[in-house]
């Protein structure tokens, strides 16, 4: 199971200190490159975090299949996706790649797409390991993620 770490989402209170920004971008883009060779694909997109989004996200096509790899911004993690649309990424598992991304995390499927079990009373709180800060659980709040998935690799503004 997946543990949700502080400052996974991006966000943290003022006078706290920032989540930690994995800076393995080069890294990452050219692991992409030759997960991409090795099903002879190319790499049509690289996208950086945006404003509203804490993950870079590659996209490798090879005319039959088109892979969407994702990185947290924040921890080494990698995940999968057939889609990324806004507010909807569908997740799945790719062995065929796992082996170019040694030394990150790779999120299982299952993992991303489990529901996030909230709890509400007597007071809010997640039903998952973590220790998420208290800004990061008033955006669960606000933007009330259905699974883990969303909450890690998310569209929040």
């Amino acid at each position: 199971m997946l543990h949700l770490s502080y400052g996974i989402t991006g966000f943290y209170n003022s006078g706290e200190n920032p989540p930690p920004r994995y800076t393995a971008e080069d890294i990452f883009k050219e692991r992409c490159l030759k997960a991409a060779e090795s099903i002879d694909a190319e790499m049509i997109a690289f996208h950086p975090p945006k404003l509203n989004t804490n993950f870079f996200e590659a996209v490798l096509d090879n005319g039959v299949k088109r892979i969407h790899i994702l990185m947290n911004a924040y921890y080494p993690l990698i995940a999968f996706a057939a889609s990324v649309e806004k507010e909807h990424i569908t997740f799945y598992d790719e062995e065929e790649l796992v082996d170019y991304f040694k030394g990150f995390e790779i999120c299982e499927a299952r993992d991303l797409n489990q529901l996030l079990k909230i709890q509400r009373q007597p007071e809010f709180d997640l039903l998952h390991d973590h220790d998420l800060n208290s800004a990061e659980m008033s955006q669960i709040m606000y933007w009330q993620p259905y699974t883990v998935g969303e909450l890690v690799f998310n569209y929040w503004n």
